[in-house]
Formats: C-alpha cells, structure tokens, sequence
C-alpha cells in the first residue's frame, strides 16, 4: 500500500529543509512517517485512516524511559509528567507551551529556555481544551488537533547560556564614612536603563552581595539595597554585587569604597585670617588647622588632595565670589575626617571705596563680608558709622564688624577705630548680618 498523500507532504517541503537533511543537519524529522510509494492512489477515507495509523504510531513510539524523553518527546505532546520530561526549547519550539502535571503549572519555550508560567491550564492561552471528566485525567486533551508539519531543529543552547555584560549600574553605601564596630551602612545598587532592561527587568534581578574583609554578614542574596552591614576593620571597605538578570545575563559590579574609621579625631578647627582680599594686592591667602586630637598618631593632613602640614597656601590669579581648600585629616588607625576650612572672597580691585566723591563719604555694603578700601583725602575723626534701612531689617537692628571692632546695636550704630586706622589706602574689612550704609564721621 503506498500513501501519496504524505507524499505529497514530502514533496512540498522547502528544497532548503531537505537541503539541510541531505547535508546531515541534527534536524529531527519524524521517523515514524512509513516509506511511501507513489504508485498506489487512495481514497480520502483511506488517508483518514492512514492518519489515524500514524497518530497511533507515534503514540506508541514515544512510550520511552524518563531519561530520554527531554530529548525525544514529540512536538505534539503538550503534557508531561515532570520538569525531566520537557523537550529541549530549541528555534521551532519558540512560543510552545507544555503542561507539567506534577508541577501543575505550564512552561514557555523562549529564547532557548522554559520559562515556568504562575497560572493554571484554565487560564492558559493555549487552543487546546483538557477535560474534567471523573472518570479522565483532567488534563487530557478531548479536542484541539496536533500538527503534522515537519521541523528542522535547530540547537538553543548558545544563546542560553549565562553571558557576562556590563553596564547594568553602581552600587555605593548609604552611609559614609561609619565606625568600625559600632557604625553601620546598606550598600544600593542604581540600575542603568541604558543597559537595555527595564525597571521591571531590574526588580526581578537576582543580587549577591560580597561586603569584603571585616564586614558582618560578609555575604548576602538581597534586593537591590542590601540589609545593614558592619566592619570589625577600620580603612577602606570595597563591597561588590553580582547582577544576574532573568535571561541569565550578569555582571559582578565593585561598589564606591567605604571608609570605615577607627580611633576618632576630634578638636579640628581650620580658619585663615582673611575673609576677603582684593588678589591683584594680596595675591596669597594662608590657612591653618589647630586643635586636631587623636588617640592614635600621628595624624597626617591632606589639602586639596595633597598631603602637607598644619598649613596651606593658596594663590589667587582672578577673582571668585568664594574659596575654601578641602582639608582630609587621618591617623594610625586608619581614621580619615573631612574638616571645614572658612571661606574667603577674592576680588579684582577694591570691591568697595569710600572716597570723597561718594556722597557723604559713605558706601552701601551687602550682608556678609566685604572690604573697603579708604581712599578719603577730607577729615576724619577716626570713627565709622553704619546705619540700616527699615526695609532691609525691619527689627532696626544691626550686628557685625570692622576690622576687629563690633558693631551691634539699633539702627544707627558708630565705633571708634584704633589710632591710624583710617589713613589713605587703608582695607576695611566689614562683616554685616543685615545690609547697610556705612561712612566716616
């Protein structure tokens, strides 16, 4: 008997599929298709029997050990018995669902891996319909039809396997620096949607932490922000997290360091004696840092990132509304300290002048500092005065300074400037919390 229908089956795959069989491609075509002759006709009703003939053939034929059944299962088996049984997920398979019973859940064939899907057959959205019979399996198919196509398949396996990247974000601890023993911080992971995921993609991540040497717990498998962490050492903690997205892409990150202190330094004070120079006379502005303490010495002193002593220099080449150099101080312990140094304004020329074409021989000064160069050729009788507006402080009062002396007080306030103060060319330093209109009497 000949069946010229799967012959015709044959006949009509694409010459590049049977290319590729002849070629000794791993294509998996259905060995249970009988050899077929193109002699014999049939009657439709012969083929309708010649199909059932076959159905049941490859029923039979895929009654195989559990071992083997991940890779033989058919393409038409939409139900196996456990995770073992799912055949590989391979291109022609991309999209197929298949039924797990022991799992009771149903599994996705995508990108070369099955993809387990939290929701039951009812809600599937599979074609086929499974029965509720009692006297049935109530996952067996009672309508639906199976395909009869003839796959070439084709291996997943390179594009599923576990790809390093990069790209994916930083990771950096909450709180820095801590104390050794005592102190604590989280490390936080911030993703980079240019990577190519979502944030979504990202909240479904895993995240493994490794906090390095000292830290308590020295690991973790956390969200993206991990639980507290302590260190027994003091120095630099350098913590990492290893990013494995849901495709297997990953990434082990190194975090921004952590400065984990030991023996405190307390004490520190970093002034200079300027609050405002006019650079083209005073180009170089000095600070100093005094009272540092510290159990554990010596302590070392970093200024702008460089190391030196209790003092530093600066030289200024153009004017900026405001300076301070960045002053780091350490000790044996391995204890670092950032320590404010107080700012100073740098002008380009007098800021400020009062001289005799100024009405009154007086000047409008803003809150702060400013410096007031005297250039008054009339008399003096070596006093200074400021006044404030009601508009600018409506208390009336006013508080601050010139040069060394205190000006505090209501709305009209004069001090007296010590012997030889006010002689051409002098610098005034005024330091005012309120605007004001300041003079000589």
């Amino acid at each position: 008997m000949t069946y010229p229908f799967f012959g015709g089956i044959l006949l009509a795959l694409p010459l590049s599929l049977l290319a590729l069989t002849a070629c000794g491609d791993e294509s998996v075509v259905n060995s249970n298709i009988k050899q077929i002759s193109e002699d014999e006709p049939q009657s439709s009703e012969s083929l309708s029997s010649s199909s059932a003939k076959f159905s049941s053939s490859s029923a039979k034929s895929s009654k195989k050990s559990s071992s083997s059944k991940a890779e033989e299962a058919s393409d038409e088996n939409d139900i196996v018995e456990s995770e073992e049984d799912l055949p590989r997920c391979s291109i022609k398979r991309e999209g197929m669902e298949v039924y797990v019973k022991e799992e009771k859940n149903l599994y996705t064939c995508e990108e070369g891996e099955w993809i387990p899907e939290k929701k039951t057959v009812e809600s599937s959205s599979s074609s086929k319909k499974y029965s509720s019979s009692s006297n049935k399996n109530p996952f067996d198919i009672v309508d639906g039809t199976s395909s009869s196509a003839i796959y070439i398949d084709v291996d997943f396996s390179s594009s599923s396997s576990v790809k390093v990247i990069t790209g994916l974000g930083m990771c950096e601890p909450v709180t820095t620096p801590i104390d050794k023993g005592t102190g604590s911080t989280k490390w936080k992971f911030s993703y980079n949607l240019d990577a190519g995921f979502s944030a979504i993609d990202f909240a479904k991540a895993t995240y493994v932490w490794n906090f390095g040497a000292g830290a308590i717990p020295a690991t973790d498998a956390t969200p993206s922000t991990s639980a507290p962490v302590t260190y027994t050492n003091s120095g630099i903690a350098v913590a990492s997290v290893t990013v494995t997205m849901h495709n297997g892409n990953t990434e082990t990150i190194q975090c921004s360091p952590l400065q984990v202190n030991g023996d405190p330094i307390t004490g520190c004070k970093c002034t200079t004696e300027a609050t405002s120079v006019d650079f083209t006379a005073t180009p170089d502005v000095t600070w100093s840092v005094t009272g540092c303490t510290s159990a554990s010495s010596p302590l070392t002193y970093n200024w702008n990132g460089t190391d030196g002593g209790t003092t530093f220099t600066n030289s200024f080449t153009a004017a900026t509304a405001s300076y301070a150099p960045t002053l780091k101080v350490g000790n044996s312990d391995n204890t670092v300290i950032d320590v404010p140094c107080s700012a100073v304004k740098v002008t380009e020329g007098a800021e400020y002048v009062i001289k005799e074409s100024n009405e009154y021989g007086e000047v409008k000064l803003p809150s702060g500092s400013s410096v007031v160069v005297y250039e008054y050729e009339g008399y003096n009788n070596g006093s200074i005065y400021c006044k404030v507006d009601r508009a600018d402080s409506p208390s009336g009062y006013l508080n601050g300074s010139v040069n060394d002396v205190t000006i505090k007080g209501g709305d009209y306030i004069s001090v007296r400037l010590p012997a030889g103060t006010l002689v051409s060319g002098a610098r005034l330093e005024f330091t005012l919390d309120v605007p004001a209109t300041c003079g000589v009497m």
